[in-house]
C-alpha cells in the first residue's frame, strides 16, 4: 500500500499529469460551449412553434389544382405560412445571439474578480470551482426547457469558464518558466479547447437529433465528476499548488497601459469574433437559404475545429522561431479573407474550406499569443498570471459578447452576406497592428539591459539550467 500510495503521489504532483488534467478539462468546458450552438436554435424555433396555435392548425393546409374561392384562400394561406417561416428564422437571431453572448458578458464581470481570487487561493482551487460550476451548468441544460432556464445554464457557464480559463492558463505558466516550453504545453492546453470544439457540435447535434435535448448533457455531466475526483487528487497531493500571496500583483488597469499587452488583447479580440459571430448567425442562414437538415448544424463547423486543433498543436513553437508577430498578421489576414467567401458558398461543402480557415487562424493566433502574455509579465511586470489572463480571457469575452450581439443585428438589418464582408473587411484593416510585437523582447534581452557583462557570464555559470532553458531564440 505504501508502494502505491507512493507512485500516486509523484504520478499527481507530475507536471505531464497536471498538463493532461487541464487538457481533459478545457475539453469538457468546450464540449459544453459548443453542444449547446446546434440545439439552442432549433430548440427554440419549436418552442415558438408550439405557443403559436395558427402554426399548428396550418398543418393540414395542401395546395390544390383546382381553382375555387376556397382553394385559391388556402394557396394564399399556405404561402403566408412559409413566408412567416422565413421571416420567423431571420428573427431569432436576435433571440440567439442574445442567448449565446449572455455567457460571454457575465465572464467579463467575472474574469477581474477570478484574477484577484488567484493571488489568494491559489490556481488549483479555483480551477475546481469552475469544474464545480461546470457540473451544475450542464446539469441546468439537461433540464432546460424554456428560453429562461437555458438563459441561467449559460450564464452559470460563463462563471465557471472565468475560473476554469484563467486557472489553466496561470498553472502552466508558473510550471513552465522557459519562453519555449510554454509555447509548447500552452498548444497541447488549448488543443484541448479544440478538440472540445470538434467534438462539440457533432456531438450535441447527432444527440439532439437522435436522442433528445437532455442526452448531450447528462452524458458530459458523467466525465465532469470524474475531472472533479482527478482535480481533488491532485489538490490533496501535489505540492507544487500555488501559494497564496506569493507575488505582489499588477492591476488589470496597469496592464493594459502596456501596449504590448493592450495590442495582444486585441489581436485575440478582433480574430475570436470571427468565430463567435459565425455561431449564432450561420446556422439559421443555412436553414433558409440551403435548406439543410439538423444534423449537418454540428458538421457545418467540424473544419473550424480541426483547423483549430492543427494550429493550436503544431504552430506554438513555430510562431516562436519565425515570429509571434508574424503569424498574428499572416492570420489575420487569412480570417478576414475566409469571412469574405463564406456568403459565396451554395452548400454545406463548400462551406468547408474557409470554416478550416478560420479555424487554422484562430488556432494559431492563439497558439501564438497566449504563450507571450506571460513573457510580457516576466519581462515588464510584476509575476502576476492571473491577472494577465484575466485581460485575454476579457479580449475573449468581449468577442463572444460582441460578436452574437452585433452580429444578429446586423443580419437582421443588412443581412449576412453583409456581416460576413464588414467583419472581414475590419480584420484586414486592423492587420498592421501586429507590427508592434516585433519590438517585444526576450529574456534574454531584457537581462542584459540590467547586467554587464561580467554579472551576466556570472548568472550563466551559477544557474547551468539557464543555456537549457531560456536560449530558445
Amino acid at each position: 500500500m505504501e508502494r502505491i500510495s507512493s507512485c500516486l503521489e509523484s504520478l499527481f504532483v507530475r507536471r505531464t499529469t497536471i498538463l493532461c488534467l487541464i487538457f481533459y478539462t478545457n475539453t469538457l468546458d468546450n464540449i459544453l460551449l459548443t453542444s449547446v450552438v446546434p440545439i439552442i436554435p432549433e430548440v427554440l424555433m419549436e418552442l415558438d412553434r408550439i405557443d403559436d396555435p395558427d402554426k399548428n392548425g396550418n398543418e393540414s393546409i395542401r395546395p390544390n389544382l383546382a381553382i375555387t374561392d376556397k382553394n385559391i384562400s388556402d394557396s394564399l394561406s399556405f404561402t403566408k405560412q412559409l413566408l412567416q417561416e422565413s421571416y420567423k428564422a431571420l428573427d431569432e437571431n436576435s433571440q440567439v445571439g442574445l442567448l449565446l453572448s449572455s455567457k460571454a458578458l457575465v465572464q467579463i464581470l467575472a474574469n477581474p474578480c477570478v484574477g484577484c481570487l488567484s493571488e489568494r487561493y491559489g490556481y488549483h482551487i479555483l480551477l475546481t470551482v469552475g469544474t464545480v460550476l461546470l457540473l451544475i451548468s450542464s446539469l441546468v441544460y439537461a433540464c432546460a426547457g424554456s428560453f429562461v432556464s437555458f438563459l441561467a445554464g449559460r450564464l452559470v457557464h460563463g462563471i465557471a469558464s472565468a475560473f476554469t480559463s484563467i486557472a489553466a492558463l496561470s498553472i502552466l505558466a508558473e510550471l513552465y518558466s522557459s519562453d519555449l516550453e510554454r509555447s509548447k504545453v500552452m498548444g497541447v492546453a488549448m488543443g484541448g479547447v479544440a478538440f472540445g470544439v470538434v467534438v462539440g457540435y457533432p456531438f450535441g447535434g447527432f444527440l439532439y437529433d437522435y436522442c433528445g435535448q437532455s442526452s448531450p448533457f447528462l452524458i458530459l455531466s458523467l466525465f465532469v465528476i470524474i475531472d472533479i475526483v482527478f482535480q481533488g487528487c491532485i489538490i490533496c497531493r501535489s505540492r507544487a499548488i500555488t501559494i497564496p500571496g506569493k507575488y505582489l500583483q499588477s492591476s488589470i488597469l496597469t496592464l493594459l497601459k502596456d501596449p504590448f499587452i493592450l495590442i495582444t488583447a486585441g489581436i485575440i479580440m478582433f480574430t475570436t469574433m470571427a468565430m463567435s459571430t459565425l455561431e449564432p448567425t450561420i446556422p439559421i442562414w443555412i436553414i433558409d437559404t440551403m435548406k439543410a437538415p439538423k444534423w449537418q448544424l454540428g458538421l457545418v463547423f467540424l473544419p473550424d475545429s480541426i483547423g483549430y486543433f492543427i494550429g493550436t498543436n503544431f504552430f506554438g513553437a513555430v510562431a516562436k522561431q519565425i515570429g509571434r508577430w508574424i503569424c498574428s498578421l499572416s492570420c489575420m489576414l487569412l480570417l478576414g479573407f475566409c469571412l469574405i467567401c463564406i456568403p459565396f458558398s451554395t452548400s454545406v461543402t463548400q462551406l468547408m474550406l474557409p470554416h478550416f480557415g478560420i479555424g487554422l487562424g484562430l488556432g494559431i493566433v492563439d497558439a501564438a499569443l497566449m504563450p507571450l502574455l506571460a513573457l510580457l509579465v516576466d519581462t515588464r511586470q510584476m509575476a502576476s498570471y492571473g491577472t494577465v489572463y484575466a485581460v485575454a480571457q476579457l479580449s475573449v469575452c468581449l468577442a463572444y459578447g460582441l460578436g452574437p450581439l452585433l452580429g444578429g443585428q446586423v443580419v437582421k438589418r443588412f443581412g449576412f452576406p453583409s456581416l460576413m464582408w464588414s467583419l472581414g473587411g475590419l480584420l484586414i484593416l486592423t492587420s498592421p497592428c501586429a507590427i508592434v510585437l516585433r519590438s517585444v523582447k526576450t529574456k534574454e534581452e531584457c537581462m542584459s539591459l540590467i547586467l554587464d557583462s561580467e554579472d551576466e557570464a556570472l548568472v550563466k555559470e551559477d544557474t547551468p539550467q539557464y543555456n537549457r532553458l531560456y536560449t530558445d531564440d
